[in-house]
């Protein structure tokens, strides 16, 4: 399929509900689905749940539910939130589904045919929170820095997956782009773990040490392990596969740019084209952590801000190739600067002036530096949405707002209307335009605010001046 866009974002372990982590890249990634079918693609965008593990019916059990039955309010409360975030993803995929099933005992079929499974005996640090085995480097004071709780030591028969088989192809690949990762330093980050050498990894656990999963097909003692389970629900979309692009956040590179591409070799199928990696964020200088108690549910800042300012607000707090600090309080000046006093009061102000001045708005050619400024401004948009950079893409739009202000302070329409000057129809003609793109260009990042702009303008221009002012973000 030559016309097609296929993305994902992870399917989110559930563990608890959604919060702005999981928002930030679901966002991510609905922004570059809607930008792609602007461009006319064929779009499909796959979210979902990664439902499997000890962890969930440890959870479950505390809960006096059943592992399914706690699984089920988990990712009905996901459904909820993207719903409430206008997330138009096309599949919302569950690793508990007789679809994903099939599909992952197909997948280890054929990394089985291949002859890349082999049994062994893994003794190591488990962290029942992470999912995951531990190094002791990777321990503070003996303890996991995440869950803060000392590592199960472990001993038990898995089978393993021969990683080590594929490092060079998998290098190779990185290296002449064929697997494009960005930023570039999450490139180099993949390539130094490789050059330092990484093991073969653990495919199943004991069925008895970890019941909740898929059976693994060659031993009844044995279920399938998290990441040959969860990484294979990006495969479920079979026509649209191989995925155009990955979005995930800096802690899973290593399973999806090394891990990931090591099973589909064994598997004879095509890896995906690029992954772009966002940094991690913490809130007020702190890691998100429920202990910590500075989870923000996307859902209470829906009800203070709105939600396409939420989408705004979450994506234009810094550069996702970086790591980065969000400021809860920062939130609402950030509002009121961004959107309140910046793209909604210069609407409003370029509005109102063409309905007070009677202005006809027509398709014109503008003068060589204004037309230039909206020519460069729309190249570097679309380079920086065509290489996953949307904050970048933001502060493009922000800046030339602020140049269109700026010009209004400069030309002085009142000043012109009250001269009878004829250029005013030319400069009130230029920063319509020049909203009219700006609303295109946001139209990915707040879909909702840009119809209103969007069905206003219209009528100004067919000359039906509304009464009421347009309204798009009211203070803070």
């Amino acid at each position: 399929m030559e016309n097609k866009f296929y993305i994902t974002t992870p399917i989110y372990y559930a563990s608890g509900k959604p919060h702005i982590g999981h928002a930030f890249t679901t966002i991510y990634a609905d922004i570059l689905a809607r930008y792609h079918k602007s461009l006319g693609k064929e779009v499909f965008f796959s979210v979902g749940m990664d439902e499997h593990g000890a962890k969930i019916a440890e959870k479950a059990k505390e809960e006096n539910k059943s592992p399914q039955e706690f699984v089920d309010e988990i990712s009905k409360s996901y459904i909820d939130t993207w719903s409430a975030l206008n997330i138009e993803y096309s599949d919302f995929i569950r690793t508990t589904s007789q679809k994903h099933k099939e599909t992952v005992n197909e997948f280890i079929k054929k990394i089985y045919a291949s002859g890349d499974i082999y049994e062994g005996i893994y003794e190591g640090l488990y962290c029942v929170g992470c999912e995951k085995f531990l190094t002791e480097k990777e321990l503070e004071n003996g303890a996991c820095p995440d869950h803060l709780t000392v590592p199960q030591k472990i001993k038990e028969k898995n089978y393993f997956f021969n990683l080590k088989k594929y490092l060079p192809e998998i290098e190779r690949r990185i290296r002449n782009k064929e697997l494009g990762i960005r930023p570039e330093s999450r490139k180099n980050e993949i390539l130094n773990i490789i050059d330092s050498g990484i093991s073969d990894f653990s495919i199943t656990r004991e069925k008895k040490k970890v019941g909740w999963g898929i059976p693994f097909p060659y031993d009844d003692s044995q279920i399938i392990y998290v990441w040959a389970d969860a990484l294979v629900n990006y495969l479920s979309p079979k026509d649209f596969w191989p995925a155009d692009l990955h979005v995930i956040g800096a802690d899973i590179n290593k399973f999806h740019a090394i891990f990931w591409p090591g099973l589909l070799l064994s598997a004879r199928l095509p890896l995906p084209k690029n992954i772009f990696v966002h940094g991690l964020f913490t809130i007020n200088g702190q890691k998100i952590s429920k202990t910590v108690g500075n989870i923000i549910d996307p859902l209470d800042m829906i009800e203070k801000f709105g939600v396409d300012a939420t989408r705004y607000l979450l994506l234009s707090q810094f550069p996702a190739s970086e790591h980065g600090d969000i400021k809860e309080t920062g939130f609402e000046v950030k509002y009121n600067a961004d959107l309140a006093n910046g793209i909604g009061n210069l609407f409003e102000r370029v509005f109102t002036m063409i309905r007070e001045y009677k202005i006809h708005l027509e398709a014109r050619l503008l003068s060589r530096s204004l037309a230039s400024k909206l020519e460069i401004t729309d190249k570097n948009f679309k380079n920086y949405m065509d290489n996953f950079q949307l904050f970048e893409a933001l502060r493009e739009v922000l800046l030339f707002a602020k140049k269109l202000d700026g010009y209004i302070t400069e030309i002085q329409p009142w000043v012109l209307a009250k001269n009878n000057d004829p250029k005013l129809e030319e400069v009130l003609n230029y920063l319509f335009s020049g909203i009219e793109k700006i609303i295109e260009w946001l139209k990915p990042f707040m879909p909702e605010k840009t119809k209103i702009a969007k069905d206003y303008a219209q009528k100004i221009k067919s000359g039906d001046y509304p009464k009421e002012k347009l309204g798009l973000f009211p203070r803070k």
